[in-house]
């Protein structure tokens, strides 16, 4: 009998102690985890990451998944999660990228035909925000007025569409006490060497002295991608042509008498940009930029002349793009080991998030793995990664900063990908996506994204209307509702304190 090769092997393989070796300690490695043993319980998981090894990330933004996932997907009590982690409320983005008025990407309907007064309107809602897209969504006056939650008519607080700001530190302790719990075996030890073969990953050897054999390994080590990258040298696919930006600064200080935003600020820099991500104690800045326009030295002056209560910071250097394939053979890489794309969306934890809910599914169908399997997930990985690009992309090629060679590049140089297409039918219709309906229904960031984007950034097109739309007694009735109703909001501390007593509850999670 003539013996399967190790990718068509099924799981709980005689030969092996393990069903499945996670390889690495921080948020994608323990995400994958606690899925697993969630969902596949009856298989056998092994975590092997080391505690020398420090965990990397900074304060992390997410996007509008994360409660779904953690909440129910994972099943973890959102009392108990606030409680602990401590996340802070997030409603969107604002970008402050050359306009005089900041603009909002949020979680809800805000320039697409679902928001409600688009009923009432004669012309899409993007052709009333030509000079000013503010409050165009709860969402977005909340923002606007440093407010999280509207007050309902029995004084319940309405939180509209919504994220997490998450403080990484006290995510990943979190997530390794739950795993713990929940019956994820773990060592502590470094991995010294990795048997390869045709086949994939044979084994692991440890600097604790012992071999580890499995059916499947799950590559979260990080940049490093220990298995994917290094072992079996599986292409890099960079995104250089279309993210310019290589670098970070990053660093923060404690909170004094700030106000506590319930969003992500992303500000244009030099050669780049800026975030701001709130925490109750801690306002985490970073800067990302390219070094082909910008010194790091030259960065670390430029950030703290903007920031000049930051602290101590640190240089991170990123590559953008993703591995040709993530599942290759026995090896599936996930978060970092993957790919990587810089912040701009925050989209790294809702990567991970989407290929763990994949791959559980893929496990569960039928009694082991196959080549189909392996296609399936890598191709829709790809398309998952390359919208990402495509999406950030557009934030940069449309812009009307003039302030650097760094922009005028952006604006010359970036390519698109499929969302140049997006553009060109935006230069030609404007902000009526109807016929783009369902070319974007299967797009993460969907007609919302790209319209934020496009309206935000004031992108010309040929269908501009007469500017005296905005003079609408629709429109300016339902603006003047919505900044009513975001200024008498309640603030973030005060939400906070009574979602982590549990006198208000989360909405259903998005």
């Amino acid at each position: 009998m003539i013996k399967q090769p190790t990718q068509e092997r099924d799981l709980l393989a005689e030969d092996s102690e393990w069903d499945i070796v996670i390889l690495g300690g921080g948020t994608a490695a323990l995400i994958a985890a606690a899925a697993v043993t969630k969902h596949l319980p009856h298989l056998r998981v092994l975590m092997v990451r080391s505690t020398k090894i420090g965990i990397s990330g900074v304060g992390e933004g997410t996007i509008a998944t994360i409660g779904r996932f953690l909440h129910d997907y994972l099943g973890i009590d959102p009392l108990q999660f606030h409680q602990e982690v401590r996340p802070s409320i997030k409603l969107g983005i604002q970008f402050k990228w050359g306009s005089e008025t900041p603009y909002h990407y949020t979680f809800g309907p805000q320039f697409s035909a679902a928001n409600p007064i688009q009923q009432k309107l004669d012309r899409p809602i993007g052709e009333y925000c030509h000079a000013d897209a503010s409050y165009a969504s709860l969402a977005s006056s909340l923002m606007y007025h440093g407010n999280v939650a509207a007050i309902g008519p029995d004084g319940t607080p309405i939180l509209p569409s919504y994220a997490y700001h998450l403080e990484n530190q006290s995510f990943v302790r979190f997530l390794e006490r739950h795993t713990t719990q929940n019956g994820v075996q773990k060592l502590d030890a470094i991995v010294q060497q990795v048997s390869a073969t045709e086949d994939g990953i044979e084994s692991i050897s440890l600097d604790n002295g012992e071999t580890i054999k499995s059916s499947l390994f799950i590559d979260c080590s990080g940049f490093r991608s220990e298995l994917l990258g290094k072992a079996l040298g599986e292409p890099f696919i960079s995104f250089g042509d279309s993210l310019f930006c290589d670098r970070a600064v990053a660093g923060g200080w404690e909170r004094n008498d700030e106000t506590y935003y319930a969003f992500t600020t992303a500000e244009a820099m030099e050669a780049g940009w800026s975030w701001r991500i709130e925490h109750d104690d801690l306002i985490n800045r970073g800067y990302v930029y390219s070094s082909r326009f910008i010194s790091d030295e030259a960065a670390e002056s430029e950030f703290r002349r903007k920031n000049p209560k930051v602290t101590e910071t640190r240089v991170i250097r990123f590559r953008s793009g993703v591995h040709r394939r993530t599942w290759v053979k026995n090896v599936i890489a996930i978060g970092n080991s993957a790919g990587f794309v810089e912040p701009l969306e925050a989209t790294a934890i809702g990567m991970m998030s989407s290929a763990v809910d994949q791959l559980v599914s893929l496990l569960s169908c039928g009694t082991g793995t196959r080549q189909i399997h392996r296609d399936v997930f890598n191709d829709a990985q790809r398309t998952d990664w390359e919208q990402c690009r495509d999406f950030l992309a557009l934030h940069y090629q449309p812009n009307k900063l003039n302030q650097s060679p760094f922009w005028q590049a952006c604006r010359n140089d970036t390519f698109l990908g499929e969302a140049q297409e997006i553009l060109d039918f935006y230069s030609v219709a404007g902000p009526d996506f109807r016929g783009l309906q369902h070319r974007l229904k299967s797009n993460i960031f969907g007609a919302e994204g790209y319209l934020a984007m496009l309206v935000g950034q004031n992108a010309p097109h040929a269908a501009a209307s007469d500017r005296s739309a905005t003079k609408c007694p629709d429109w300016s009735q339902f603006k003047n509702q919505l900044n009513d109703a975001g200024r008498q909001g309640i603030g973030m501390e005060e939400y906070l304190q009574r979602l982590r007593t549990g006198s208000v509850t989360l909405p259903v999670a998005t």
